[in-house]
């Protein structure tokens, strides 16, 4: 079948497939001639799908997206039951769904697509202790099994084409929006629908094939305290009794028909007609993708895997007795709202704060001297990188994080310990989360290693993250000073350096650099803005002439010397060719090296152009990495 695509490369069917008929479920019942099949399929949601991306309770939707095989129909059973059942749940989400006729297996059914969804549509998934008692008049069960039932070829087209999209977060956008398209135009069927997001709005159904009971029902949900203030001889059959309990929920599901609104709710012939039936029980669902065949099942299953990334793939380890291990991986289908570290002269302990409210375990080291500093996030704000001071025996000396807003936490952590830096990032991901080693130390349990680039990343959120394709050099010089960050200048703009000044005598004392603006300029003032770096060293040695750049000349090479203590020489070299004076004389107290940087290559091949840097210092330039982005 030849298909078209839309501007999103999605399928545009211009009149749905056909399909063959459907068995008439009813053929085996007395309902096998009534006029009222139709209503009552519908009241069913038979083939349809439930949304239940939404903590208040499901949302039945009537878009079919599955088709029986024909092979086995469905087993359908005439009852005329009647009885009262009682449901503890400890969750206000299990509490809303049970009173809505879930039972706690269905309701715990929640398939890993729907969790970042819920969390995100949702506040606190509050506990506590409640009792939905339920008085069911039931007229007819129907079975269905999965494996009698296969997607809609619609929907099954529309997933494949999700799937070929070209980069993993495009995959995901796809097929989010495939789940929102087929719930907002209605799809379920004993499918609870359940939606996820990254951006978009996504929907996963649930499908049903277990039992689903239609009929009377009058449901009533307490908390489990007041209920037993109630008296043993409550009437909960009672519809105006129950009203009148002003804690608790009272819900009725029975026709439109006034007449059968009677003070109680009773076995009796007015209930006959289907039109007064209404779907009262739900047994048992399945995530909607377990209708597609089973290699895009498997596709599925290996696109959810990428969603996140623990990069590098380092062990965590040995953990003996000097070590204590954490992870947030169960929070990682969540957004950070805030993150609280611990600090001293090191990382002592940390933990993040999700939209939900929820927090993740707290990686917890020694306290008890030190401070609590607190990074809060706003709407819509990721956390996209993080710099990490580490010693050489892997202690964490220092955090700082960097969001997709390019906004920089303060520096976290001790000023004056020997660390050097680690840039942990995962292209196109937001933290989540980390794994981490605490080990024990003179001064305590201290972080000792963070994972995963030093973090869990999540990849649905974006396509690209701002700056994932700077590239910065090794770390050049000492492990002494303090941690300094040109990014704070810079942020996720494309402003680019044009002078740097130096400080120098026989060593480089300090080093200072004036980007300039060249994004939005008014048309009236060309001149743009001027922004001067922090000086990063101290106030001796002499001041140099600045090295000045022209319009488009950029920095492609920079070569030095550094010693254990300090950075003792400069030279930068441009793209035109030109080269700055050679700042510092090399004069060295210890063993001394020389360095070489060129500028690397984007992934065009071009070169690329230094923007900033960060490093350490004090009374001298001490160390320095440098950052390249593309042109």
């Amino acid at each position: 079948m030849t298909q078209r695509h839309d501007s999103n490369n999605y399928v545009i069917h211009s009149s749905p497939p056909e399909l063959n008929p459907e068995p008439d479920i009813f053929t085996s019942t007395s309902l096998k001639n009534s006029k009222d099949k139709d209503t009552l399929l519908r009241g069913i949601g038979y083939l349809c799908g439930i949304q239940v991306d939404d903590n208040n309770g499901p949302k039945r939707l009537t878009r079919q997206v599955a088709r029986s095989l024909g092979v086995n129909p469905p087993f359908v059973q005439e009852t005329n039951d009647f009885f009262t059942e009682n449901i503890a749940t400890t969750t206000e989400r299990d509490t809303n769904y049970v009173h809505q006729g879930w039972s706690i297996d269905a309701t715990s059914t929640i398939s890993p697509w729907t969790l970042s969804r819920t969390i995100t549509r949702n506040g606190p998934n509050n506990s506590g202790a409640w009792i939905t008692r339920r008085t069911v008049i039931k007229r007819l069960s129907v079975q269905v099994s999965l494996t009698d039932l296969v997607p809609t070829s619609e929907f099954q087209d529309e997933i494949e084409v999700a799937l070929s999209q070209p980069t993993v977060f495009q995959q995901f956008r796809a097929v989010y929006c495939t789940f929102h398209k087929w719930s907002v135009k209605s799809t379920q069927f004993w499918v609870h629908a359940v939606d996820d997001e990254v951006h978009l709005p996504g929907v996963m159904w649930y499908h049903w094939y277990g039992e689903i009971d239609m009929g009377i029902s009058l449901t009533f949900t307490d908390l489990e305290s007041n209920i037993s203030q109630l008296p043993a001889t409550a009437n909960w059959r009672d519809t105006y009794y129950l009203m009148t309990i002003r804690t608790g929920r009272t819900t009725r599901q029975d026709g439109n028909n006034s007449a059968n609104w009677g003070k109680e709710v009773w076995p009796s012939m007015s209930y006959t007609s289907p039109l007064t039936w209404r779907q009262i029980r739900i047994t048992k669902v399945a995530p909607t993708i377990e209708l597609l065949p089973p290699k895009i099942q498997e596709r599925l299953l290996e696109l959810y895997a990428k969603r996140l990334s623990y990069v590098p793939a380092i062990t965590i380890g040995p953990g003996d007795s000097s070590s204590k291990t954490y992870e947030d991986t169960p929070h990682a289908t969540k957004q950070i709202s805030s993150v609280t570290v611990y600090t001293s002269d090191w990382i002592r302990s940390m933990r993040f704060t999700y939209a939900d409210k929820t927090c993740s375990i707290k990686h917890e080291g020694t306290e008890g001297y030190g401070a609590v500093h607190e990074f809060k996030l706003v709407e819509g704000e990721y956390i996209t990188e993080m710099i990490i001071w580490h010693s050489q025996q892997q202690y964490i000396g220092g955090l700082q994080f960097i969001t997709n807003l390019g906004r920089c936490s303060p520096h976290l952590g001790g000023g004056e310990t020997q660390v050097t830096p680690t840039i942990a990032r995962s292209k196109g991901g937001v933290l989540v989360g980390v794994i981490s080693l605490l080990k024990r130390h003179d001064l305590g349990y201290l972080f000792s290693k963070i994972q995963a680039s030093k973090g869990i990343w999540r990849h649905d959120v974006f396509d690209r993250v701002p700056k994932e394709c700077d590239v910065f050099s090794d770390y050049y010089g000492s492990k002494d000073g303090r941690p300094f960050n040109d990014r704070i200048v810079v942020r996720n703009s494309d402003i680019a350096i044009s002078q740097i000044e130096v400080w120098s005598a026989g060593v480089i004392d300090s080093i200072q650099h004036t980007p300039q603006q060249f994004t939005y300029v008014d048309s009236k003032n060309k001149a743009g803005s001027r922004i001067l770096s922090d000086r990063h060293g101290g106030m001796g040695g002499s001041k140099k002439a600045p090295f000045v750049l022209g319009s488009g000349e950029h920095i492609f090479g920079i070569s030095g010397r550094h010693d254990n203590s300090r950075i003792t020489q400069l030279t930068f070299i441009t793209n035109r060719g030109r080269t700055s004076d050679v700042f510092g004389v090399g004069q060295s107290t210890g063993e001394s090296q020389s360095f070489s940087v060129s500028s690397p290559e984007d992934h065009e091949g071009n070169r690329m152009r230094l923007q900033y840097i960060c490093g350490k210092c004090d009374t001298f330039l001490n160390g320095v990495v440098f950052a390249w982005t593309p042109l």
